[in-house]
């Protein structure tokens, strides 16, 4: 029984997040492609695609061949039920993969990860990001977002507490389909301090969303707040702040802010009985270090979990990624191991309440 759970949760998450990061994120990319340098070995790596990957083998894959001499295998999508498959059936093919950290510390935790060796991963980074399972990689923040044709910089609200706040800022909301970061906004909306945040008041959370429901229209994929503001169909979204950032980028008329900001680190696992284990660990310890961090963070907008990369960027690099120190005093990191252990059932509650 546990392992048939073990298998559907692991399921659910995968679709979830298969669809809401690998579908949104640029152009898209499936398959396998190859760049090599030397013959001295050789690991497989998985990534989202698009031009989050793009970005990665450019600041990381690309560097780490020429100075290794091993060859990387760039494989795309993310796949958290195939990771499980290949490791229950002893057929494991990749040896690194980019994965929400909270789905990595459960999957660690049911056996299906090699632990970090931080022997060889001798990189400090955020406390938060650095566990037994996972080290953390780049940072995608949930922020309030707007058209900044319709509302300005000043006029928007400020808070979750004005994001929930009907009457102040009438209008609809896009809000993610998903308890994950929703529940800790409504939270934050209702006057809970962030360093009490955890374990969530799950009662008060959805009597807190209660008040917003007939407001809200529901987006399931990242590249949709940005799509829903620029068209009316919202007039606020609670999104991830590197989708907002790029459509902004790309002339979309929207804008945000990273006040009651709230971190997710995707991280880096290496699955159990990796064949290129070693490599692995190498490939980490080289893609964690500032100049890597910093090098993505400057192609794509999201964050470092790296304070020595963070100290790389100028001021306006920092205040575009949420990561100035008067940003991160306003900002809480997703409590990992909070999800890990509590997803299944708090998703179950969330989804009969989509329903009532």
């Amino acid at each position: 029984m546990k392992k048939r759970f073990m298998k559907v949760s692991a399921i659910a998450l995968a679709m979830t997040m298969i669809s809401g990061l690998a579908a949104g994120c640029g152009k898209s990319s499936e398959g396998v492609t190859e760049s090599s340098s030397g013959d001295s070995g050789k690991l497989v790596f998985v990534d989202w695609g698009g031009a989050n990957t793009d970005a990665r083998i450019a600041s990381a894959v690309k560097p780490f061949e020429e100075q290794t001499g091993i060859k990387v295998t760039v494989v795309t999508p993310c796949d958290y039920a195939k990771l499980i498959s290949m490791v229950e059936n002893n057929t494991t093919e990749w040896d690194v993969m980019n994965c929400d950290a909270y789905w990595g510390v459960y999957a660690g935790e049911q056996g299906y990860l090699e632990p970090i060796d931080y022997n060889v991963v001798t990189t400090k980074i955020d406390e938060e990001a650095q566990l037994e399972y996972v080290m953390g990689a780049e940072i995608y923040t949930t922020v309030i977002s707007w058209n900044s044709e319709k509302t300005s910089a000043d006029a928007a609200p400020r808070t979750w507490a004005d994001f929930f706040d009907t009457e102040k800022y009438p209008g609809k909301r896009a809000v993610w389909q998903y308890p994950v970061t929703v529940l800790e906004a409504a939270l934050l909306a209702d006057g809970v301090p962030m360093d009490e945040l955890y374990p969530l008041d799950l009662d008060r959370a959805f009597a807190k969303l209660d008040t917003i429901k007939d407001n809200i229209v529901w987006w399931t994929k990242g590249a949709e707040p940005s799509q829903m503001l620029s068209t009316g169909e919202a007039d606020y979204a609670l999104a991830w702040s590197g989708r907002i950032a790029t459509a902004k980028d790309e002339g979309s008329p929207v804008d945000m802010h990273y006040n009651g900001g709230i971190m997710i680190s995707a991280g880096w696992v290496v699955p159990k009985n990796a064949p290129n284990r070693d490599n692995a660990m190498k490939f980490i310890e080289f893609i964690s270090e500032a100049p890597q961090q910093y090098g993505f963070s400057e192609l794509i907008p999201y964050g470092s979990t790296n304070p020595e990369a963070v100290a790389l960027m100028n001021d306006e690099m920092k205040l575009k990624l949420g990561q100035s120190p008067e940003q991160l005093a306003n900002e809480i990191y997703l409590d990992n191991t909070y999800w890990a252990e509590n997803l299944s059932a708090v998703e179950e509650r969330f989804n009969a309440w989509l329903v009532e």
